[in-house]
């Protein structure tokens, strides 16, 4: 994926400047930078839910503006931070919805293929055990596992994710962060996680953009980039970084 001149704007408030940055196979990229910045708006101008003010998106060298929707839904995988049910289902009809681009026929609907892929993913998941389960039913761990189940079970080249780990605790977090980073690398998938936890990024993710007022500011390793100058400037944060062999932890300070 490319990225070029990448701009947007509310009305008249200027959100994204001139983004540009490029993403391959394999890379776990965590896009951080304090609230406002910029970094759910950049995931919805590649979701095509919002539309650039200018500049250029490619994936796989074609722009992203000559894929149709059902083209999109199948190379791109999406998590969300929450996902709100207003209806009982099953965890099994929700995964199978991830799979409704695959469909060539909708009015005879999911066919066996479909569902042996739900199972699949379910079943690299650990979560076939939720299958007939109400949805309401799951902890919040167990439902972001089914949101990562139904983004991959279109069988994606890119996974986007926003803030799967915000509302989890430490546990559950770690162990969302270890299945994409462990899917990322298994399927060769191109992954873009917006992210908050500055630590959880250091563990897990290759590659960090750092984002402030709609503009790139850095881009490197965790381990290049953690340091309390840095996120100083970024987040106005007194901290002191720990280096523990290839990552760097954060410590925040009182004053």
């Amino acid at each position: 994926m490319k990225v070029e001149g990448l701009n947007f704007a509310y009305a008249n408030r200027q959100i994204l400047n001139n983004l540009n940055f490029s993403v391959k196979k394999g890379e776990f990229l965590g896009v951080l930078g304090p609230n406002g910045c910029g970094k759910s708006t950049l995931l919805k101008n590649i979701l095509k839910i919002l539309k650039p003010k200018s500049g250029l998106i490619t994936l796989e060298n074609k722009n992203l503006n000559e894929y149709s929707l059902k083209e999109l839904s199948k190379i791109l995988g999406f998590v969300p931070q929450k996902s709100m049910l207003s209806m009982p289902l099953l965890v099994e009809d929700i995964i199978l919805m991830g799979r409704y681009a695959h469909l060539t026929n909708h009015f005879s609907g999911y066919d066996k293929n479909d569902i042996k892929k739900a199972y699949e993913m379910m079943e690299l998941l650990g979560i076939t055990h939720f299958a007939k389960r109400i949805a309401f039913s799951l902890s919040g761990g167990e439902f972001q596992r089914v949101l990562l189940a139904r983004a991959l079970v279109s069988e994606p080249k890119v996974l986007l994710l926003d803030e799967p780990t915000s509302a989890l605790d430490l546990n559950f977090a770690i162990e969302i962060m270890k299945l994409c980073e462990k899917l990322t690398k298994e399927l060769n998938l191109l992954s873009i996680m917006v992210i908050h936890d500055l630590n959880l990024a250091s563990m897990f993710c290759t590659r960090i953009l750092m984002l402030k007022d709609g503009t790139i500011r850095y881009d490197d390793t965790p381990n290049k980039l953690f340091s309390p100058e840095i996120l100083k400037e970024i987040y106005g944060l007194h901290c002191e970084v720990i280096k523990h062999g290839e990552n760097a932890f954060v410590i925040p300070l009182k004053g």
